[in-house]
């Protein structure tokens, strides 16, 4: 069993309803929000979940404040990663994770991290420039 298919048959045991993309990344719901799941077979440890398009950058002013509010939260919150994919704020999860199995025990505490610096970064560029 490779790692898409590892992590597609945990999370449908886990009670979640998963699909692969067109790219063959995994794309499942919790609680309305869409995660994806990539297997990167290529590189048998590396885990990475994340939180696409968390918010839509429109103005270079506006990049330049969600460059600084994700910075901010990848050096407040273990784990989390926050970066632009063109014009949109993504948060993702990454490890390093061997053997691949060994994401089972930390799947549930890393979607919580994941949607813990969406919020935070949110809340960062929901609040007023002083």
């Amino acid at each position: 069993m490779n790692k898409a298919e590892m992590y597609y048959e945990y999370l449908k045991e886990e009670g979640y309803v998963p699909r692969y993309d067109s790219d063959g990344d995994i794309v499942f719901k919790v609680e309305g929000l869409t995660y994806l799941l990539f297997a990167s077979e290529d590189d048998e440890p590396f885990f990475r979940l994340c939180l696409p398009n968390i918010w839509k950058v429109e103005s270079a002013a506006e990049r330049e404040r969600a460059l600084a509010a994700a910075c901010r939260v990848n050096a407040e919150i273990k784990v989390v990663k926050l970066h632009l994919v063109e014009d949109n704020v993504w948060a993702s999860v990454e490890m390093l994770i061997d053997p691949p199995e060994g994401f089972k025990p930390v799947f549930d505490r890393a979607l919580k991290i994941v949607r813990l610096g969406a919020e935070r970064f949110v809340s960062y560029m929901n609040t007023p420039v002083q």
